[in-house]
């Protein structure tokens, strides 16, 4: 009996496995079939699902504030039905496998600006929805860090920026009785600092070459790399002027500036702004002697902080913390000079000013407020332009230091790798360079040749007409035997006497044609100045090294052929075979 139990139990152990089996499989057949077989398109079908089921969410929550009329609801159901069309056309453009033919198979990037479309369109109903926008954006930039590269994330959040400003402008625009522009620019100021931490949060991390963001990058800012810092700078204080232009503007709407007034500062700092950026991207600004025209920036920015000053009234004490931001940018790059002269110009510009406001607008400016001011300045203006000269003389003695490092550096490397007498390789960098060689032509499968030259009898030359004479013909001969060899070859003082020549991708029968020139050239050449009647000649043993030989067994060879060319009379190349 308990024997049949047992097998009983065994079986219906069996039928459960077999069940769960059959079932693993199922799963495996439908997980395959909804979420595709390679594991990359899997990952990215199941993200595009989990998106798509946000963008549902977030359309749901817009058709119920929709129907309680919290916003348009037209408008509401128009969006909440192009959300849900997005994510549908999303998840079925990466299942059917065509994201594949993208540079960027994720569809990260499009993803991200999509969003931060939506994130725009459902800000411009206005109501609570607006605040809650500016919630997501902060994790949307986040969710970035983990797919974008460093361009991207700058990219995305510039054109957050743009859709969500050009959203706050179209509310405060179209309904300015229901959506103060002060609150509104608040809400800008504090986006424009998720983004400002965002691009300094994201790190580069190549490999964007072809990309449209590269495309992109390079038509805003150029190829060139000085030219592209150049543009990043002004496009900082660009930013600068924007931005207070939009406070200006905000001030006209309140009443607190003149409209005509206002109008015409914005319309300028607007123009000045475009007009550096044609100068920076055009190139016209490298015929300049400082290409980053960072006087002219500077003076320009003060003329607009001082024509703020003359029609902001109660607000004008901002205008000077802001003329000292000025002065203050300019430290890092104007030189000592160029900063007492703007320091000067801010001064009497705005002392000018002051003096007009007073006499003609006594009743607005009182002229022991505006002495205060003056006095302010005074105080700080001529301090910040001492600053600027002290930080022109450090950067100019950094500049000297470095350049002196630069070429001291350059000198060690020349000992260390070239002869003083002759500059020619020495010895330790030509077997450096001889190693480098035959690892190339190891790879390549190609030949060189070596040879080594040994004057010959030129002991009695120092011992006869002295060491200078000797020098003098080593100097000579080295200059002589580089111009009669091509310009990849290679030839290096060996020691003394001797040197050593590296004829690349060349045979034995063209290297001896070489050295038979090399003769000629030096039988009826005048190496020494001091006595031009002497003649000299040279002796060489040549070999040619085959592929995966060690050099040393190749000089080897040449050594041993050189001592048969000096033993057979001298004046002549001996060729040892490989």
């Amino acid at each position: 009996m308990s024997d049949r139990i047992s097998r009983g139990q065994w079986e219906s152990r069996g039928a459960r496995i077999k069940f769960r089996s059959r079932v693993d499989d199922i799963s495996r057949m439908l997980s395959a079939l909804i979420f595709d077989r390679d594991w990359k398109q899997r990952l990215r079908f199941k993200r595009a699902l989990m998106s798509g089921l946000g963008y549902v969410a977030v359309a749901v929550l817009l058709v119920v504030a929709g129907v309680r009329h919290q916003v348009p609801e037209k408008m509401a159901l128009v969006l909440a039905a192009s959300m849900g069309l997005s994510a549908l056309s999303l998840v079925i453009f990466i299942r059917s496998g065509l994201n594949k033919s993208c540079q960027d198979p994720s569809l990260s990037m499009p993803q991200m600006m999509l969003a931060m479309t939506y994130a725009a369109w459902v800000y411009s109903l206005g109501g609570y929805a607006r605040d809650g926008v500016l919630l997501v954006t902060c994790p949307l930039l986040a969710y970035g860090f983990h797919y974008l590269r460093a361009r991207q994330i700058r990219l995305v959040g510039l054109y957050a920026l743009i859709a969500l400003g050009g959203a706050m402008a179209y509310l405060v625009v179209g309904q300015p009785a229901h959506y103060d522009m002060g609150k509104e620019l608040l809400r800008f100021m504090v986006l424009a600092l998720i983004v400002f931490l965002t691009w300094q949060s994201a790190k580069d991390q190549g490999g964007e070459d072809g990309s449209w963001s590269e495309w992109l990058a390079t038509w805003v800012l150029t190829n060139d790399p000085k030219q592209r810092v150049r543009l990043q700078r002004f496009l900082v204080a660009a930013t600068n002027f924007a931005i207070c232009t939009v406070v200006l503007l905000y001030a006209v709407s309140t009443g607190a500036v003149d409209r005509q007034a206002g109008a015409m500062l914005s319309v300028y700092m607007t123009t000045q702004s475009v007009l550096f950026y044609v100068l920076l991207r055009s190139g016209l600004n490298l015929r300049f002697p400082d290409p980053a025209l960072t006087l002219p920036q500077i003076i320009v920015a003060i003329t607009c902080v001082v024509g703020a000053y003359a029609i902001l009234r109660e607000s004008r004490g901002a205008a000077l913390m802001l003329l000292v931001m000025v002065l203050v940018f300019g430290m890092f790059n104007l030189t000592a000079r160029q900063a007492r002269a703007a320091s000067f110009f801010a001064l009497l510009l705005q002392g000018a000013v002051m003096w007009g406001l007073v006499s003609w607008q006594p009743q607005f400016y009182a002229p022991r407020q505006e002495l205060v001011h003056f006095l302010f300045a005074c105080t700080t203006l001529p301090t910040i332009s001492l600053l600027s000269g002290q930080l022109s003389d450090l950067r100019d003695r950094l500049r000297q230091r470095k350049d002196e490092l630069a070429a001291a550096l350059e000198h060690i490397q020349t000992l260390a790798t070239r002869d003083v007498l002759t500059g020619l390789y020495n010895r330790r960098h030509m077997m450096e360079v001889l190693a480098q060689q035959a690892k190339s032509a190891d790879g390549s499968g190609r030949v060189f040749s070596l040879a080594i030259i040994d004057l010959d009898l030129f002991k009695s030359i120092n011992d006869t007409h002295g060491h200078l004479v000797g020098d003098e013909v080593l100097r000579n001969f080295a200059q002589l035997v580089q111009s009669q060899v091509g310009a990849s070859d290679l030839f290096a003082r060996w020691g003394g006497e001797e040197f050593l020549l590296m004829l690349s991708d060349c045979h034995e029968q063209h290297a001896q044609t070489c050295l038979q020139r090399i003769h000629l050239a030096v039988r009826n050449a005048t190496l020494s100045e001091t006595l031009p009647e002497l003649k000299i000649s040279f002796s060489a043993g040549l070999t040619q090294r085959v592929c995966g030989e060690r050099v040393e067994l190749a000089m080897e060879r040449a050594d041993q052929a050189l001592y048969r060319a000096k033993r057979s009379g001298r004046d002549r190349t001996v060729v040892a075979s490989s």
